[in-house]
């Protein structure tokens, strides 16, 4: 071979391994920018490795084209169960199996129900079901397939409202609390304690779950004590009969009647109300609809009291589990599930639909809005009982002994008083004869001369042993003045406030224990002084039944310190029962009736709610080994603060892009001066490291954005350093492509990627 072919040969291996480590090059710089951001990556299933076939989760649904704007709550549903199966997925699934979900829409009949529900048992990778909260539709799909509901044992966690639509089914439990054994002891309870003498009930004949609450009344209150019982009918387009209503309403009026409950749907009970009105006969009432729409029309709409069951969507309070969902998220955007359009519903034809102000922008606590979430998320704590029931199973375990162990360990592992599923949304336990939810509800009112909603005066817990514990409202607020001394690495804030509370229960701050007080290390005694400034007697200056407090003292919270130093914090204020016997449930006033001003140095006030959590004392009998779970209530005072950044921007950000900019404007400097070139940028980089050094210790779990932005300064002042050195290097300065490429990327890329980082940190800083 001749001496000029192998420099040929040579030069053109050198060409190709240079061509292959530019292009390695820009993909690493790609790839390592691309790091330096936050992202979000799917990761793979451990299961799917595994070669049985998935386990199939149905899950029933129902879609509405009757609304004008979706109410959000079916796809609320879809894309909170789908994370938590990929969440059960990435942990090995269940017993070693990929769960799979399958959604069944019965598009509101009851046919349709009954299909779906035959599919689901007729798959035989079927693990568990599901949904169905339509008790009229569960109703004609248990008519037609109940049988081989009972012989298949599939778990199926319904949300169906009338317990006695399962009661023979051994397989089939309900999200929903059981009449007898949750509503109806609260009901008799409350009419007890109000001294009720004549209740009387107005009802609809053709509504299940109607029919079914106005016989569970004449048994729990006895069918002497009922002074009246009416079932109406509807006609035309789904109405009361005008005339059996008006029937009812002066057979009523001639009887001493002191509590009337009404069960004839949300949308009809406006109607009752009016016609009750225009008769001159007012009882209070106790209705099974949404108080807040009888609310909307005013305080003249009704002249008595009015009272609710609820299990969720407390008037002025949140559940603080959804709140916490939707603050520590990144972008809380991505949990706004209602407010689409739906073309479909006959009111844009008739004109009863009306185009939403589309200036006004869709808020994710929208009470439409956090109903959506809160369904949603109970279906998903549903998804993740059945995989917390089935753990401990390895995949020889067959599916006929997983369903049997699901059904066993909903009765007894998370049996009322013995154990809780504690999920997202709730804590979850069943009754063991009912299998029905073990949930005790709320009881609302609309109180006569007041426009909005608050919880009863009286509230009931109930126990394992059926006893019905009181629980007194505590009606109450906390005025913060200030906060100072935020401390991220200790994780405490001292708050100065004002708490203001109704003491016609006898209410006292003696009942109340801050629970996330800061305990002092030598004492273990909690930081806080409280001065009363009054002591609920008659006052020229202060409202009677108002006791006042200013109280200081120190706190904890939980930074989320991902978005630092853009970041927006949660700092709240927790109080809950100081005594087990007395126990108590926080009602504050509504949003736009509470102080907002609040003084926080370094801080700008965002936000504030009320949020609510239900928390447990487990026990376990070391002698007899008996597991014991104790509810209780506590609340959540809650300032979102989003941290002041203009000495940040200061003392980082100015002089780190000062620094990427001399080390960028180096790069023209003629080659010649190679070494000078070179010096600046080590010099750049040195800069950074010593500025990142010089920044207080910040005790974060997490990589913040501060971290990320001198992780990208290094890496962007490496590349420079890197391409600089590769442009004069023999191997690369001939190929003229080569070197084009590498002046393109110093000159263009480099700035390009550090604009797209300042943008980032912008839409961050903005939050």
């Amino acid at each position: 071979m001749s001496l000029a072919l192998l420099k040929d040969r040579v030069r053109s291996n050198g060409y190709v391994l240079l061509r292959r480590m530019a292009v390695i090059l820009i993909a690493a710089v790609t790839v390592a920018v691309s790091a330096s951001m936050p992202v979000s990556v799917d990761a793979v299933d451990d299961a799917e490795a595994a070669q049985r076939p998935p386990l199939n989760v149905p899950i029933f649904v129902t879609s509405r084209d009757d609304l004008c704007y979706d109410n959000g709550q079916l796809a609320a549903i879809k894309r909170l169960t789908v994370l938590e199966q990929r969440r059960i997925n990435r942990n090995g699934g269940v017993a070693g199996r990929r769960l799979q979900l399958m959604f069944f829409d019965d598009r509101r009949d009851g046919k349709t129900a009954a299909a779906n529900l035959a599919s689901a048992l007729a798959d035989p990778q079927t693990l568990a079901m599901i949904g169905m909260s339509n008790s009229t539709r569960a109703k004609a799909a248990f008519d037609a397939g109940g049988k081989n509901l009972k012989k298949s044992g599939i778990p199926f966690i319904s949300d169906i409202s009338v317990g006695g639509l399962i009661a023979d089914y051994p397989n089939v439990f309900t999200t929903r609390p059981s009449e007898d054994e949750e509503r109806m002891p609260v009901i008799a309870e409350f009419t007890k304690q109000m001294k009720v003498a004549g209740p009387a009930f107005i009802g609809l004949e053709s509504a299940f779950a109607s029919s079914s609450f106005g016989d569970a009344l004449t048994k729990v209150l006895g069918a002497g004590v009922m002074a009246g019982d009416h079932r109406l009918h509807t006609v035309g387009d789904d109405i009361l009969d005008a005339g059996e209503l008006a029937s009812a309403i002066t057979d009523l009026k001639s009887k001493n009647i002191d509590l009337l409950f009404l069960s004839v749907g949300s949308s009809r009970t406006k109607d009752v109300l009016k016609q009750l009105k225009e008769a001159n006969f007012t009882p209070p009432l106790f209705v099974t609809g949404r108080l807040d729409t009888i609310a909307s029309d005013g305080a003249d709409t009704y002249p008595n009291d009015i009272y609710q069951l609820a299990w969720d969507g407390l008037p002025n309070v949140y559940n603080d589990r959804l709140r916490k969902l939707v603050s520590d998220s990144p972008n809380p955007g991505v949990w706004i599930f209602q407010g689409a359009k739906n073309k479909a519903a006959p009111g844009w034809k008739s004109g009863k639909c009306k185009p939403r102000d589309e200036d006004v922008p869709l808020n994710v606590v929208d009470n439409e809005n956090m109903r959506a979430l809160s369904v949603g998320t109970q279906y998903a704590d549903m998804v993740g009982l059945i995989a917390e029931a089935a753990r401990g199973k390895d995949a020889t375990t067959g599916l006929p002994e997983l369903r049997s162990l699901i059904v066993q360990r909903l009765q007894t592992a998370y049996a009322l008083g013995r154990g809780t599923f504690q999920g997202r949304f709730d804590n979850w336990s069943f009754q063991p004869s009912s299998r029905a939810a073990a949930r005790t509800p709320m009881i609302l009112m609309l109180p006569r001369g007041l426009v909005h909603t608050q919880l009863a005066p009286l509230q009931f817990a109930h126990l394992r042993n059926n006893h019905m514990q009181r629980i007194d409202t505590l009606y109450a607020d906390i005025d913060l003045i200030g906060a100072e001394h935020i401390d991220d690495n200790d994780k405490t804030f001292l708050a100065d406030f004002y708490l203001s509370m109704n003491d016609r229960g006898g209410a006292s701050i003696d009942q109340i224990e801050f629970s996330n007080a800061y305990l002092e290390p030598g004492s273990n005694d909690r930081q806080i002084t409280v001065r009363p400034i009054h002591d609920g007697g008659k006052s020229e200056a202060f409202p009677d039944h108002m006791k006042i407090y200013r109280i200081s003292g120190k706190f904890l919270y939980e930074p989320q310190l991902l978005d630092y130093p853009f970041d927006t914090q949660r700092f709240s204020i927790d109080i809950q029962p100081k005594h087990g016997n007395a126990p108590f449930i926080v009602q504050p006033p509504p949003d736009n009736l509470r102080d907002r001003l609040v003084r926080v140095d370094g801080w700008l006030p965002k936000d504030q709610y009320v949020g609510y959590d239900e928390d447990f004392v487990r026990t376990v009998d070391a002698q007899t080994l008996e597991p014991s779970v104790v509810p209780f209530y506590k609340a959540n005072f809650v300032w979102l603060m989003k941290r002041q950044t203009t000495d940040y921007f200061l003392r980082v950000v100015v002089p780190l892009g000062f620094i990427l900019m001399i080390a960028y404007l180096s790069i023209f400097i003629s080659t010649h001066h190679f070494e000078a070139i070179v010096t600046i940028q080590v010099t750049a980089l040195l800069s950074a490291v010593a500025l990142y050094l010089a920044l207080p210790k910040l005790d974060a779990n997490v990589e913040t954005l501060s971290d990320r932005m001198f992780l990208f300064s290094y890496l962007m002042l490496s590349v420079i350093i890197a391409i600089t050195i590769a442009r004069v290097n023999k191997w690369i300065e001939p190929v003229r492509w080569l070197r084009k490429s590498l002046s393109f990327l110093h000159i263009v890329g480099v700035p390009l990627a550090t604009a797209a980082l300042a943008f980032y940190v912008y839409e961050v800083s903005l939050g």
